[in-house]
């Protein structure tokens, strides 16, 4: 059953947002309103609000929103300041922040459904975990989740806002790229569960250090009731875990891999262990997965889900796109891609790679191509090393692809591996390369990985000689 959207009263607006209606001479709306980012979405009954971001800016489309039926909009203060024109719109709000007033108003509706609200952050493996939990909790609870990877400050409002009467429990991924981002997320998720499953190098380029990392995803904590909130951290990072005890001042809970026991691959790609005596099944492969479902249980038994309940959710749960997600590949005899390229980190790309490394694909040939990591700053050439570094002790690989500028140090390190290692600009020269000189794709696993920006997603496309989208 789909619900309609939240609806505010003008009073609400105005008490939420903290906002001062700009003009007298138009009556206020006297139905609620329902909240849009989109003109394209613009009509009686709505408010517009108008956010900014590097390359637009919503203010430009307050005229449009008006003329399209809007029955109110918010502006910014500075904004309102320098447009003098504006004083002609009806019932137009002015905040000092839009952004910050949409937060404030899905943080608003988020009160009234009332749901224990589970927080993930981590530097990798979110959305997975994300999904997991989704997985298990629904066995047992009304359960609803961040949408794809909407973990920023807008996701997070259309996260909240979607929240729908009878919700037991939201799970709510959280993201940052910079210090006091998870800061304000936490603050208007207002978590009850605050779970942090790892620190590692991502963004460093931008935060400077693995410290600074661990401290920023521990803003997690800050929109917390210590009182009544549970932290929840993973105990097998070291840092992690100090950081946790140093910020946080309620309960802490913990988990960690001496739980799983018996870990070992299964036949068909993924993961089993024991866990305090029950056999655990999981679709995906790798000790990353197991930490990441061993999160899981641990927030299902905090809120009281049968541990049986939660094994059969992990046991159902399939990843998402781009997030280890196996497919045919058209064209070829037994050939396959396994396409986890969503994003890369030193962290991620390691514990993924190894995952894939122990796969038992009998008789296929493994096949890597690796996007660069990105935002690693000075960093680059250090985890771009090391990677290749310990590619070369692999086995069990016919090539590799180091796909971006900084993936030549990979590809440098590398280059005294036991099979070819090519370097190349982007995806479509990966494609021309095993078209005309790679080794042949016919009972082969081909695994891609890599920073967004490369889309190694579309390489099975360009195999097949087909256009890709731009």
């Amino acid at each position: 059953m789909t619900h309609p959207p939240p609806t505010f009263s003008w009073s609400t607006l105005l008490e939420v947002t903290q906002g001062v209606a700009s003009t007298d001479n138009t009556p206020a709306p006297q139905e609620p309103l329902s909240l849009s980012t989109d003109t394209r979405s613009i009509g009686p009954g709505t408010l517009f609000i108008p956010l900014s971001g590097d390359r637009f800016d919503g203010h430009d489309y307050l005229a449009q929103a008006f003329q399209q039926g809007a029955s109110a909009a918010l502006a910014s203060r500075k904004k309102w300041d320098t447009h003098p024109e504006w004083q002609g719109f009806p019932n137009l709000i002015v905040v000092e922040d839009p952004l910050l007033a949409y937060l404030a108003l899905a943080r608003h509706h988020r009160r009234q459904i009332n749901p224990t609200v589970v927080a993930v952050t981590g530097s990798s493996g979110k959305t997975t975990t994300k999904d997991m939990l989704y997985a298990a909790l629904s066995t047992h609870f009304v359960t609803q989740r961040t949408e794809k990877n909407h973990n920023n400050e807008v996701g997070l409002s259309q996260t909240l806002l979607a929240l729908q009467p009878g919700t037991d429990v939201l799970i709510a991924e959280l993201a940052m790229r910079g210090r006091h981002q998870i800061d304000l997320l936490s603050h208007h998720a207002e978590p009850d569960i605050g779970l942090v499953i790892n620190v590692g190098p991502a963004h460093i380029g931008l935060l400077g250090s693995i410290e600074e990392i661990a401290r920023a995803k521990c803003e997690i904590f800050d929109g917390m009731d210590p009182a009544r909130s549970v932290g929840l951290v993973n105990q097998d990072d070291t840092l992690l875990f100090q950081t946790a005890q140093t910020v946080w001042n309620g309960t802490l809970e913990t988990y960690g891999r001496e739980e799983a026991e018996n870990c070992h691959p299964t036949t068909e790609g993924g993961t089993a262990f024991t866990y305090q005596g029950h056999p655990v099944t999981l679709t995906v492969p790798g000790q990353h997965n197991v930490s990441n479902a061993l999160a899981v249980l641990r927030v299902g038994q905090l809120l009281g889900v049968p541990l049986e309940k939660l094994i059969q959710g992990l046991a159902a749960y399939i990843p998402s796109a781009g997030r280890w997600e196996k497919t045919p590949l058209p064209g070829y005899t037994n050939a396959w891609v396994i396409n986890d390229a969503y994003n890369a980190n030193p962290s991620s790309m390691q514990a993924s790679l190894a995952a894939f490394l122990e796969t038992p694909e009998a008789g296929l040939k493994k096949v890597l191509v690796l996007g660069a990591m990105n935002e690693l700053g000075s960093f680059s050439q250090e985890y771009h090393t090391t990677l290749g570094q310990w590619l070369c002790q692999q086995s069990g690989i016919e090539a590799v692809f180091a796909v971006g500028e900084d993936a030549h140090w990979l590809a440098e390190a590398a280059k005294n591996a036991p099979y070819p290692v090519y370097h190349v600009p982007d995806s479509a020269s990966v494609a021309d390369t095993l078209r005309k000189n790679g080794p042949s794709l016919d009972q082969t696993l081909l695994y891609l990985k890599g920073s967004r920006t490369f889309q190694l997603e579309s390489i099975p496309t360009r195999l097949m000689g087909q256009e890709v989208p731009s």
